[in-house]
C-alpha cells in the first residue's frame, strides 16, 4: 500500500459532478455510485459529462495535452497516465475514507467505486484499477471496459489509422479525419475546421501511438469485469472484448449498446443502471 501523503494533483482529476452543481446551484448529495471515468483517445475528461446525474458521482481522468492541462506534453505510456490519475484518487477526501473502512473493518465503501474506461481510456481503466487494489488499497466494485480490444489480440485493422499515423504520409491528416468520421462522436464542426483540427490532431495522434504500444495486461484486480461494446462497432469485435478476461478474477458479464464505436452517450441511464447492477456482483465467470 502507498505511504504517499494526500493533496495529489487536482489536475489529473475533473470532478464532473461538482462543475455541474456549481453551474446549476443544486445541492450535494450522497450518491449511490461513483464512477471514475478514462476518456478515448483524443477526448478530454469532458468526454464523460453526459454522465452526470444527481445521484452519481462522476469523475473524469485528465489526460496531458487538454484542457486544464493543454500545455503538457504527451504521456510516454498508458502506465503513465494510469499512475498519476492513481496518484490523483489516492489523494481524494473520499478515497481516504472508503480506504481507511476498508483497512479497518473489511468492509466495502459505503458508495460503491466503478472504474469505467472508452476504448483507449480501456487501457487506462485497467492499469488504474490494478494500481488502486494492489497499491494504493482502494477497492473497486466493477472494472468496466468499452470499445478496446484487449492488449496482445488480434486488432481490427484499418487503413486510414495507419496512414493517418505515418510522419511520412502526405495525406495523414486527411486519412485521421476519414477514421473520425466513420468512428462518430467528433462534430462535424471540428472534422470541417482546420484551425480546429490543428488543435485536436496532435493530441489524438499522440493518444493513438501511445495506445498502440500499449502490449501488456495489468495483475488482475478482483473486482468482476463488465465488457461493453456498440452492437454495429466495426473497430472491435467480441473477442478482442474477451480477451480482456485476465485483468479480473470476478464475474464477467458483457453488455451491447445499439450504435457504433461512441454509444454510450445515448444511453446513459441504461449504462448507469447496468453499473449498478453489476458492481460487486458475484458468482461464476
Amino acid at each position: 500500500m502507498s505511504t504517499r501523503p494526500t493533496g495529489s494533483p487536482v489536475r489529473y482529476l475533473v470532478d464532473l459532478s461538482a462543475q455541474d452543481r456549481l453551474r446549476s446551484g443544486a445541492p450535494a448529495r450522497t450518491p449511490r455510485l461513483r464512477v471514475l471515468c478514462c476518456p478515448p483517445s483524443g477526448a478530454a475528461a469532458g468526454y464523460w459529462r453526459f454522465l452526470v446525474r444527481e445521484d452519481v458521482h462522476v469523475l473524469g481522468v485528465q489526460y496531458p495535452g487538454r484542457e486544464n492541462r493543454f500545455r503538457e506534453p504527451a504521456a510516454a505510456s498508458v502506465a503513465a497516465l494510469a499512475a498519476e490519475a492513481a496518484e490523483a484518487v489516492a489523494g481524494a477526501p473520499w478515497a481516504t475514507a472508503a480506504r481507511s473502512t476498508t483497512a479497518s473493518t473489511g468492509a466495502a465503501p459505503d458508495v460503491p467505486l466503478v472504474v469505467l474506461g472508452h476504448s483507449m481510456g480501456a487501457s487506462v481503466a485497467a492499469e488504474l484499477a490494478s494500481r488502486l487494489e494492489h497499491r494504493e488499497g482502494i477497492r473497486v466494485a466493477l472494472l468496466a471496459l468499452s470499445a478496446k480490444t484487449a492488449p496482445g489480440a488480434v486488432d481490427v485493422e484499418d487503413e486510414d489509422l495507419r496512414a493517418g499515423l505515418d510522419p511520412q504520409d502526405p495525406d495523414a491528416d486527411a486519412a485521421l479525419v476519414r477514421w473520425l468520421r466513420r468512428l462518430g462522436g467528433t462534430p462535424e464542426a471540428v472534422l470541417s475546421d482546420p484551425e480546429l483540427l490543428a488543435l485536436q490532431l496532435p493530441a489524438l495522434r499522440a493518444d493513438l501511438r501511445v495506445s498502440m504500444a500499449h502490449d501488456r495486461l495489468p495483475d488482475p484486480v478482483s473486482a468482476p469485469l463488465l465488457l461493453l461494446r456498440g452492437a454495429e462497432d466495426g473497430t472491435v469485435d467480441a473477442a478482442g472484448m474477451d480477451a480482456w478476461f485476465p485483468v479480473s478474477t470476478g464475474a464477467v458479464q458483457r453488455r451491447e449498446y445499439p450504435g457504433g464505436h461512441h454509444p454510450l452517450a445515448g444511453h446513459r441511464d441504461r449504462l448507469l443502471a447496468d453499473l449498478e447492477a453489476c458492481a460487486g456482483s458475484g458468482g461464476p465467470r
